[in-house]
């Protein structure tokens, strides 16, 4: 019985269907956060998280992922040290955005809020130690945050290898760090960040064999 729950809930948020679109973005948060969903299908170093259908990960970069469907680009970025250090920020209500919502749920804080920005719309998501970003068009509005809440919602830390890894450089690749509690709205240095992540090419290696 619990297996088809489960499917149940797999076949409501991971797919375009109808329900999704008649949905409003409340319904679809709770959902999401209400599942439990204890799936993974995609493990880093120090945490794991389900990946939905007709979605993939096109770049990983230390925390940073891009995520890829066929109408629009996910950019995920997930603070373990915040994670570490359980930092909790409350959210203020944007009353000037075209969503804005405290999508706090069982102890863990976060967010969403969806920005007009011309004919496109800037969503940000914050849930679980986690902060997604992404602009789409309006038909991909519910899609996109189905697909986000899933992503952030089944995140799972591994505690273990996160103190680990605390006194690692790992931790210092970046001197300017991205704070995943402030909410950026049109400004997004979010995005910005993203777009240089885009154009990061890894340093040419030598062809030893041609060297004399």
């Amino acid at each position: 019985m619990k297996k088809i729950i489960i499917l149940i809930v797999l076949l409501f948020l991971s797919s375009s269907c109808v329900n999704i679109h008649n949905a409003d973005y409340k319904d679809i948060i709770k959902e999401a956060q209400s599942s439990n969903l204890n799936l993974s299908n995609q493990r880093r170093r120090g945490y794991k998280y389900y990946l939905p259908n007709h979605v993939s990960v096109n770049e990983i970069y230390d925390f940073n992922e891009v995520i890829v469907s066929k109408n629009y680009k996910i950019y995920m970025y997930v603070d373990m040290v915040s994670y570490y250090n359980k930092v909790l920020n409350e959210y203020q209500t944007n009353e000037n955005a075209y969503f804005s919502s405290d999508i706090t749920y069982n102890g863990i804080s976060g967010y969403l809020e969806i920005n007009s920005i011309k004919d496109k719309y800037l969503i940000e998501i914050m849930y679980n130690y986690a902060k997604i970003e992404l602009m789409v068009d309006y038909d991909y509005l519910k899609e996109a945050i189905t697909n986000s809440i899933v992503i952030l919602s089944t995140i799972k830390y591994n505690d273990e290898i996160i103190e680990n890894m605390m006194d690692d450089d790992l931790f210092n690749f970046q001197e300017e760090k991205l704070n995943i509690f402030d909410v950026t709205g049109s400004e997004s240095n979010f995005l910005e960040y993203a777009e240089e992540f885009d154009n990061y090419e890894e340093p040419e290696v030598p062809d030893l064999d041609l060297i004399n």
